[in-house]
C-alpha cells in the first residue's frame, strides 16, 4: 500500500482499496493459491440477508457505558443497586430489549432464532428472559456452552440441531477453536436449509464494538477483493441486487415503541461502501 509522507494530515495508507496494489498483490500469490469461492452454498441456498445494527442504550446503561469506557478499573459501580434490580428488565438492556422483540415476532412467524455471543453471562441472562414466555429448557430453548466436556458436547450438539427448539443461544467459544462471524452463519446458512437466513450483528452506540466491527469489516472487503478476479467482481457488480424483504426487522423499526433504539442500519454490510462503516 501506497504511503503518504510524514505531513500530511490523511491517514498513512492512502488507500487500502488501491486496485494497482491488490493486482500486485493477487500476482503474487497466484502461483501457489487456490481460491475455492464456494458458489454451491449460494446457488443451492433460499439467500442470507445480513446487517449490522447500532443500538442506542437506555439512560442507566448509557451512564454504565461511559463510566466503563471511561475508567481503568471496573470493579465497583456507582449504580450496582440499579444494575442489579434491572437485571431481569429486558428493556435496560439494549441489545436484551431487541431480541426478546426478535424472538417474540419470530415465533409469531413460524421462524427460529439461533444467538451467538462472546460471553456465557449475556446467553444466561436471555434465558433468564426467556422463561417469560412459559418454555422449558432443552425443548423450545437451548443454550450451548464451551466448558461442556466431550460427552456432554455430543448429545448438546443433537439437542442444538433439533428442529422443534425456539431458541438457540451458544457462545462464540463452545467450540475447541473460538468461532468468528462467517462461522456463526453457517451454522445456519449451511445446505438443507429451506428458508432465507436474517442475521443481525448487534452493537451499541457509545461503546467500542463498531470500531472493532468496522476494522474487521474492513479486513474482510480486502481479503475478498485480493482472492477473487477483478473481472469477476466487476460482473457481479453488474448484477442486480436480489431483493430480500425483512418483514420482522421493518416491523421493529416502523413500531412507535421500538424505533427509538435504532441509531443506524447498514445492510449486506459486506458489500456496502467503506463510508457505510462509520458509526
Amino acid at each position: 500500500m501506497r504511503k503518504q509522507s510524514r505531513g500530511s494530515r490523511s491517514s498513512s495508507i492512502a488507500d487500502p482499496f488501491d486496485n494497482a496494489s491488490i493486482e500486485k498483490l493477487k500476482s503474487a500469490i497466484a502461483p501457489f493459491v487456490h481460491v475455492h469461492k464456494g458458489t454451491i452454498v449460494q446457488q443451492s441456498l433460499p439467500g442470507l440477508r445480513d446487517c449490522a445494527i447500532l443500538l442506542k442504550p437506555q439512560t442507566l446503561q448509557k451512564s454504565l457505558i461511559e463510566r466503563i469506557e471511561g475508567s481503568p478499573s471496573t470493579s465497583e459501580f456507582e449504580h450496582k443497586d440499579a444494575l442489579e434490580a434491572s437485571r431481569i428488565n429486558p428493556n435496560e438492556g439494549v441489545k436484551t430489549r431487541f431480541v426478546m422483540e426478535l424472538v417474540r415476532l419470530s415465533i409469531a412467524n413460524n421462524e427460529k432464532v439461533l444467538i451467538f455471543s462472546q460471553y456465557i453471562q449475556p446467553l444466561e441472562i436471555i434465558e433468564q428472559l426467556i422463561a417469560i414466555f412459559n418454555w422449558v429448557d432443552g425443548k423450545q430453548v437451548f443454550t450451548m456452552q464451551g466448558k461442556l466436556n466431550q460427552k456432554q458436547r455430543q448429545t448438546w450438539i443433537n439437542l442444538f440441531n433439533d428442529p422443534e427448539n425456539e431458541v438457540k443461544g451458544s457462545s462464540t467459544g463452545c467450540c475447541m477453536e473460538s468461532i468468528r462471524g462467517r462461522q456463526a452463519i453457517s451454522h445456519a446458512y449451511r445446505l438443507g436449509q429451506q428458508k432465507v437466513v436474517y442475521t443481525y450483528h448487534l452493537m451499541t452506540s457509545g461503546t467500542s464494538e463498531g470500531d472493532k466491527y468496522c476494522r474487521q469489516a474492513l479486513k474482510d472487503r480486502l481479503s475478498e477483493l485480493v482472492f477473487c478476479s477483478l473481472s469477476n467482481e466487476n460482473e457481479d457488480q453488474k448484477k442486480p441486487a436480489v431483493g430480500i424483504e425483512d418483514k420482522i426487522l421493518e416491523e421493529m423499526v416502523d413500531h412507535a415503541k421500538l424505533k427509538d433504539m435504532f441509531v443506524k442500519i447498514v445492510n449486506q454490510p459486506k458489500d456496502a461502501g467503506k463510508q457505510h462503516w462509520q458509526w
